[in-house]
């Protein structure tokens, strides 16, 4: 967790996201259609990898902040 947004968006349902904070960055990712689209295909493709590099971000980054989501976990369950 980088920002209060974080925290909370672990804690709870929570849709703020805080700027320059690369933690809400991968958040916001995670919750898209491209990280949900490769997630269920298991492997990576030429888009989702383009929003990683234009973001600055690695794909382990957005799959701690999924896993770390309360959102994510409510919906996969």
């Amino acid at each position: 967790m980088t920002c209060p947004d974080c925290t909370t968006a672990a804690e709870r349902d929570w849709y703020g996201y805080t700027s320059q904070c690369k933690a809400c960055d991968a958040r916001a990712l995670s919750r898209g259609p491209d990280f949900d689209r490769v997630r269920r295909a298991g492997k990576l493709d030429a888009r989702y990898q383009r929003a990683l590099d234009q973001i600055g971000l690695t794909h382990k980054e957005v799959r701690a902040a999924f896993d770390g989501d309360r959102v994510n976990r409510k919906d996969a369950a």
